[in-house]
């Protein structure tokens, strides 16, 4: 039987915006990128939509944070772990918490000069910024390296704040449950 943590870490998810342009791929929440489909970055170049452009960013980074919390359930389930429900609640105090914190929890990141920001709340709903010139100053490999460090200045972002949230339940929660 495979080890949990392999089956997690092996976990790779690919979607397209709900327009069609751009494709995203996750793998085991440390690896992300992003591609225009086609000419796509064109489009968005010639018409300078950068609030359209940020919208399907948005969206397809929504689908891709869905599709892999969907996939990694699924190998939850395989292992034999079980989703809470009311007939099932979390275990303890520390763990619901846990639960209902971490589904609020919000990160930021930005690429340098805050051209591209990207804001989420729990790794499921994103939302993107992109400032109104940046479709006018860059090329497609300079925008999609502009979108690639926002990601990953949210994930370092979401790995701190993930990290102070169990912190401060382990502190909490310390000598009343185990």
């Amino acid at each position: 039987m495979a080890r949990i943590a392999d089956d997690l870490n092996s976990v790779v998810v690919t979607v397209t915006s709900p327009d069609g342009r751009i494709e995203g791929r996750v793998e085991s929440l440390e690896y992300t990128s992003l591609k225009f489909l086609y000419d796509s970055y064109e489009q968005y170049y010639r018409h300078r939509d950068a609030e359209v452009l940020a919208h399907q960013l948005g969206r397809g980074a929504t689908l891709m944070g869905t599709a892999y919390q969907k996939a990694r359930r699924e190998v939850m389930l395989a292992h034999g772990f079980e989703r809470y429900s009311a007939a099932r609640p979390p275990y303890s105090s520390r763990h619901r918490e846990y639960l209902e914190r971490g589904a609020e929890l919000t990160a930021r990141g930005s690429s340098p000069n805050d051209e591209i920001r990207v804001r989420t709340v729990a790794l499921i709903d994103y939302e993107v910024r992109i400032a109104s010139d940046v479709l006018r100053h860059h090329n497609e490999q300079e925008f999609m390296m502009l979108a690639n460090s926002a990601m990953k200045d949210l994930q370092a972002n979401y790995k701190r704040t993930h990290g102070e949230l169990r912190h401060d339940l382990s502190l909490k929660y310390r000598d009343r449950e185990r």
